[in-house]
């Protein structure tokens, strides 16, 4: 982390959000995917839905993606080393910015071609618990053609920025304050998607 350190705070300061090329290594890419593989191939995913708790919904209309919430006490040794450095920016993130970061949750993430996830906030109205969201893409030789950028919209509502969801990149944003949407895929998207907590 310390590479990308300064250049990520300042972004995260200045704009809210933060894009980290090769985060992890393309052999753990190729690693986490397969295990992500083996669940979506074995039925462990569900549709995605919208709100939290008793006001879940599947709506279709707004999110077409698929999750498999992970276990922070049974995770894969690969799925805790991944943990272990998401931790090590938790502390960074607390140090600079005073945020009171104590936990992460996360879920792997299937977009079917065709997929998609209208403009949104990841922080929910009835709780603030979210305040940095981290995605970790997985996808193999991606290429900008095959759609499915996660675009983040400008603060003024003016001016988007579109992020390519190349294999081993993160992304990571203020949860309550960067709008975002996944465009529509054109073949299976693939990552891991995660939540900064305050709980």
């Amino acid at each position: 982390m310390q590479h990308v350190a300064v250049g990520f705070l300042d972004e995260i300061a200045e704009r809210g959000w933060s894009v980290i090329p090769d985060f992890i290594p393309a052999e753990v890419v190729t690693e986490m995917r397969e295990e992500l593989r083996n669940l979506w191939q074995e039925g462990e995913f569900r549709r995605a839905g919208v709100g939290r708790g008793a006001s879940l919904q599947v709506r279709p209309e707004i999110r077409t993606d698929y999750v498999h919430w992970l276990e922070p006490n049974a995770l894969t040794p690969l799925q805790q080393a991944y943990w272990d450095q998401i931790d090590t920016l938790r502390q960074t993130l607390n140090q600079e910015f005073f945020l009171s970061l104590r936990s992460f949750e996360a879920h792997f993430a299937v977009y079917p071609a065709g997929s998609f996830y209208k403009k949104h906030l990841d922080q929910f109205s009835q709780t603030r618990h979210r305040i940095i969201s981290c995605i970790l893409y997985l996808n193999p030789n991606w290429t900008p053609a095959d759609g499915g950028q996660l675009r983040i919209y400008e603060a003024d509502g003016l001016g988007h920025t579109d992020v390519t969801p190349y294999g081993g990149t993160l992304v990571c944003f203020r949860s309550a304050d960067v709008f975002h949407e996944v465009l529509p895929a054109h073949r299976e998207r693939f990552s891991l998607t995660g939540w900064l907590r305050t709980e």
